[in-house]
């Protein structure tokens, strides 16, 4: 028997006994048989009752819920909507059919609605302010939010251009929801030359000859010419006349320029206008280089060839002198060297390994980055470095071991783009070891095995005894971290930035008093935001002392000069915004008679993405649709839209019975049953002379 059910005999046995103790053994009492029998069983039900609630037994309630369908309405909240010749519709008259829109499906429906572009957010004010738009985020996010929910449709309002991530339709026939889309913006193919693509260095080592290509489309402009032409400094440098043979036309065009000596410069790449074209804003693209002296040795030391190394080797770029060696290869002096990689060193067999210990013993300042795997032996590396011990362990396999980003971690700053592609990335193969470590640990990765997160490094840094720099990646197969980043992104951005920034730690001075923390480039449409941690002699976070920054552009020359806001124990500092260029600065403070400075450099660049291609893609809005067992509207069928989703047999309510455990003494109607028995019971005895 359950505990209900024993209370209910106990209470039973109670009102049992009190109404026979009353009405049954009392001499006082002289009802007739029948109303003895109506007050004794009043009297039992009573007590019984009281009791049932002194034990407060809880009650199962089922109910049954008709949870209505979601339609979820994802509005594209991008710059390329009011880019072309409706721009006016789009801000005025629009945002009014879409209000229309939602007070019909709110009728019959639970509407969610969603802005999207450079990321979906909750629809709080159409503005067409984003400079990105990523179609594939958005529908994921709902395949993730509304897992198992009665969602009928997504409503997806868009002008089917794409230019993040990847596109939609790629993985779309498995989506567990009908989209019905809507096509935005503008579907005729005007003439149109403009400017699809950049690739160069934002850095490059004086006397030399920069690479910069360009990748220019024009659309329905057959036996035309497009000219082109390149700008340094204001100064024409080169033309190109290209002939147009198709109206679908694009190409790739290679120019070199020579760096010369160290500065900025600023490129300029324009288009003319052909003819009849509306849209004349995407034909120039202007970008600056920054020129340095400045040229780091690298020293890439591997047990053997391997793709981590290229993938390595590429981010660091045209101001780093490379120098790789293999194997038992002999080592050089390492003094002349500002970073060493790793990879894999010190391995079993390793026949030189003597000379490459003494030489590490001889340098103990050079930043090290290792990379360690299957080939990697352990006892070795414990005795080269002072930071972390490793043991094998219980499992004698390779173990494939995905990233997880660590939210505490500090030494830089990490976009929430960086955030999200880490958390995808594909796993690393290393063997399964313990770890135990010797000194502080920065953990920027942690593993996660088989989905289980995990407290266990995967990539950390530290400052060893010796006072030397170290990073530690425990496994290999960070070059599938490139090309999944390059699948997903159409570029290598978040696997640069995490191992650029990496690099760029470990090459900074150590023990820094004052810190700024700052993005390397900013958009011209954000803000530029800094802030800082300043320490006393004591490792004390402190901001008494004011700070100022004077922001330099490289290539106006001009100045800017800032304090930065007091916050607890830190600094912040917001730029609402500065002109497309590359800057320096120089913080400083000054307590008592000490000084502390900081000096680094941002870029601020021009987003132009959205004005490249905006001719509407009524294809893949079609396509979308489709696969996924919805339809294709237009704006001017909003109306039809919301008919066909009330008339769409798919899209109905769901009855759902939901079981709650109540507490009996919070239900009120026992305790009118209770008072309405004591008063008919008081009633009768009143009546028939006991009271």
């Amino acid at each position: 028997m359950n505990h209900n059910m024993w209370t209910l005999i106990i209470a039973i046995f109670f009102g049992l006994c009190y109404a026979s103790i009353l009405y049954l053994f009392n001499k006082k009492q002289h009802y007739s048989k029948p109303l003895t029998t109506l007050l004794f069983a009043l009297r039992c039900v009573i007590v019984s009752l009281l009791v049932i609630l002194f034990f407060n037994p809880y009650i199962k309630v089922k109910k049954k819920n008709a949870e209505l369908s979601t339609i979820i309405i994802a509005q594209d909240n991008s710059k390329s909507l009011i880019l072309t010749k409706d721009s006016s519709f789009y801000k005025n008259e629009y945002p009014l059919l879409l209000d229309s829109l939602v007070n019909k499906l709110n009728k019959n429906h639970i509407v969610d609605k969603y802005l999207f572009g450079n990321k979906t957010k909750e629809f709080y004010k159409l503005d067409y302010q984003d400079y990105y738009t990523d179609i594939s985020d958005v529908l994921k996010t709902f395949k993730k939010n509304y897992y198992k929910k009665n969602v009928g449709a997504v409503i997806l309002l868009s002008d089917g251009i794409y230019n993040k991530s990847y596109p939609p339709e790629q993985d779309i026939e498995s989506y567990p929801f009908p989209i019905y889309t809507v096509t935005l913006g503008d579907t005729t193919n005007y003439p149109d030359f403009y400017i699809k693509d950049i690739h160069y260095n934002k850095t490059a080592p004086a006397n030399t000859v920069i690479p910069i290509r360009l990748v220019a489309n024009a659309n329905n402009c057959r036996n035309e010419s497009m000219e082109i032409k390149l700008f340094v400094n204001n100064e024409i440098i080169e033309e190109r006349e290209i002939p147009i043979n198709s109206n679908h036309f694009s190409s790739t065009i290679d120019f070199n320029i020579n760096s010369e000596d160290e500065g900025v410069k600023q490129i300029d790449i324009q288009l003319n206008n052909t003819k009849n074209e509306i849209i004349t804003n995407n034909n120039n693209k202007r970008f600056f280089i920054d020129v340095i002296n400045k040229q780091y040795k690298a020293l890439f030391y591997a047990k053997s060839p391997h793709p981590d190394l290229g993938s390595l080797r590429n981010i660091l770029g045209d101001n780093f002198e490379i120098e790789i060696i293999f194997s038992n290869e002999d080592i050089p002096e390492l003094n002349k060297y500002d970073i060493i990689f790793l990879h894999q060193i010190p391995f079993s067999g390793m026949e030189n390994y003597a000379d490459f210990y003494q030489k590490l013993k001889n340098n103990k300042k050079t930043p090290i980055f290792h990379i360690l795997g299957q080939n990697t032996d352990i006892e070795s590396f414990n005795s080269i470095q002072s930071s972390i011990e490793l043991k094998k362990g219980a499992i004698n396999s390779t173990l494939d071991i995905k990233p997880c980003y660590n939210n505490t971690f500090g030494l830089f700053n990490i976009d929430d783009n960086l955030v999200n592609a880490i958390n995808i990335f594909p796993p690393l193969s290393m063997p399964h070891w313990d770890f135990s470590h010797k000194t502080n640990q920065d953990v920027i990765l942690n593993m996660n095995i088989n989905d289980v997160l995990t407290q266990s490094p995967l990539m950390t840094f530290s400052i060893d005894n010796e006072g030397r720099k170290n990073a530690f990646l425990f496994g290999t197969g960070i070059w599938r971290w490139k090309l999944y980043d390059f699948h997903n992104n159409k570029g290598y951005d978040n696997f640069e930035e995490l191992f650029s920034k990496s690099v760029k730690y470990l090459l900074t001075e150590k023990d820094k008093e004052l810190i700024i923390n700052y993005k390397d480039e900013y958009l011209n449409n954000e803000s530029i935001i800094f802030t800082a941690d300043l320490k006393n002699p004591s490792q004390e976070l402190i901001n008494e002392p004011d700070l100022r920054m004077r922001i330099i552009d490289k290539h106006s020359k001009k100045v800017y000069e800032y304090d930065f806001a007091k916050k607890d124990k830190s600094y912040s500092l917001n730029i609402n915004s500065l002109p497309e260029g590359i800057y320096n600065f120089t913080a400083e403070a000054k307590l008592g008679n000490t000084k502390y400075s900081e000096v680094g450099s941002f870029s601020v660049v021009s987003i132009g993405a959205e004005a490249q291609d905006l001719v509407a893609n009524s294809q893949r809005m079609q396509l979308l649709a489709s696969l996924t067992n919805g339809k294709n509207f237009t704006v001017g069928e909003l109306n039809q839209l919301a008919e066909c989703i009330d008339n769409d047999e798919r899209i109905t309510s769901v009855m759902r019975e939901e079981t709650n455990y109540k507490d009996l003494i919070n239900m009120k109607l026992i305790f009118f049953v209770i008072l309405s028995l004591v008063s008919i019971e008081w009633f009768l005895r009143k009546m028939f002379g006991t009271y």
